[in-house]
């Protein structure tokens, strides 16, 4: 009896521990809760209906997605007769593409119409084949006749005024009027003495990059190497991308310039002079500005006791160009002593700067005054001798 129950509960120890293995070996795996499946197999572009121009070709972007890595093959279906539609990837032509399961692929469609092809709508599918799944992409082509390009170039003041030493500047409007991006280079026709640059955004340019339709605001300077005459001076602007080209008239209106100097003719800023003596010196009153110099006045400055005249004082108008000779007479104090003094002549004019110069004169007292001191001293001498010779004899 007692060895009954002994393999009775040995029997039932066994069955316990043999239990969970029998139960895992026979269940089946089922999915866990909440995970997501892998993505299917799509393929697709950003841009799926496009026009293009008669006999354009096209490439179209497209990129590849799966949940799973995989090879997928391409094919486009309904291709029009007579166009070519082929894949395009590394340079090469390809028929299909790898896929890893993360990142899209990426490959070119490349569709050439036929040389016949007239305007109108056209529809083909892009069909990408995986490992039993595919996707499909269906694509449009409206083919029209596009207007050729063309760039316009406009401002609103075509004209600026400046001074010599003005910088010029125009505000210009550069579009492109057609459907197709252009680069679109700028040069400038102006005369020799103007330097002309572009800028866009304060950045100097010589081309521009222009989508369809887009336009952009440029500043166009132009500045004169030296100084120049009064006068309008032209200058073109150009643009041109292939085929299309527009220019622009402007003008630099420089307003003439008036400028002053004053010297004498041998550049010589002394002189001599006698005490109460009038002594002349010609001063030298140019305009080598732009513009003439109105209402010109000739003023001198000196020292206390002098006496001063200028002819001619005033002169109505001096042209560029043109100099004036101005006889200065000058008469020191007929007290002042030797030495070194400074007389200041003035030139002014209406709307320009006044120029000045300062003139050093040598101040001598006349002979005549040592000759008569002489002479009053001989007398003296000559009346004590008589006296003494005179009187000595008594």
């Amino acid at each position: 009896m007692r060895r009954g129950y002994v393999f009775v509960g040995l029997v039932i120890v066994v069955t316990l521990l043999l239990t969970p293995v029998a139960l895992f070996a026979q269940s089946d795996p089922t999915p866990t809760p909440g995970a997501t499946p892998p993505a299917p197999l799509s393929i697709f572009t950003t841009f799926p209906a496009q026009v293009i121009g008669l006999n354009e070709s096209v490439s179209i972007p497209l990129k590849v997605r799966a949940g799973t890595a995989q090879t997928v093959q391409l094919a486009v279906e309904d291709v029009p007769e007579g166009w070519n539609a082929f894949f395009r990837g590394g340079n090469r032509s390809v028929s299909a593409v790898f896929v890893d399961g993360v990142n899209d692929a990426s490959v070119d469609l490349r569709v050439e119409p036929a040389a016949t092809a007239a305007g109108g709508v056209y529809n083909l599918t892009v069909v990408a084949t995986g490992e039993g799944e595919s996707s499909r992409l269906p694509l449009t082509l409206t083919v029209e006749e596009k207007a050729p390009a063309s760039i316009t170039l406009t401002t609103d003041l075509p004209t600026v005024r400046g001074k010599p030493n003005t910088s010029f500047r125009f505000n210009v409007t550069l579009k492109n009027e057609g459907s197709d991006d252009l680069n679109v280079s700028l040069t400038a026709d102006a005369p020799q003495v103007f330097l002309v640059s572009f800028s866009l955004n304060s950045q100097d340019v010589t081309a521009v990059p222009l989508a369809g339709g887009e336009s952009k605001r440029l500043t166009v300077e132009a500045r004169a190497y030296n100084t120049i005459a009064a006068g309008a001076y032209p200058i073109t602007i150009n643009a041109q991308a292939g085929d299309a080209a527009a220019s622009l008239l402007l003008t630099a209106e420089v307003v003439g310039q008036p400028e002053l100097t004053l010297t004498t003719p041998d550049g010589r800023l002394s002189g001599d002079a006698n005490a109460g003596a009038e002594t002349s010196y010609t001063l030298v009153v140019a305009n080598p500005g732009t513009a003439p110099a109105r209402n010109v006045t000739v003023s001198a400055s000196a020292p206390s006791g002098w006496n001063t005249s200028l002819e001619p004082k005033d002169i109505p108008e001096l042209a560029p160009g043109q100099s004036v000779n101005v006889t200065a007479k000058v008469t020191p104090n007929e007290k002042a002593i030797n030495g070194d003094y400074v007389v200041s002549f003035t030139a002014r004019a209406d709307d320009a700067s006044a120029k000045s110069i300062d003139m050093r004169i040598t101040v001598t007292t006349s002979t005549l005054w040592g000759i008569v001191g002489v002479a009053l001293i001989a007398v003296a001498v000559g009346a004590v001798a008589l006296a003494v010779g005179r009187f000595g004899r008594r």
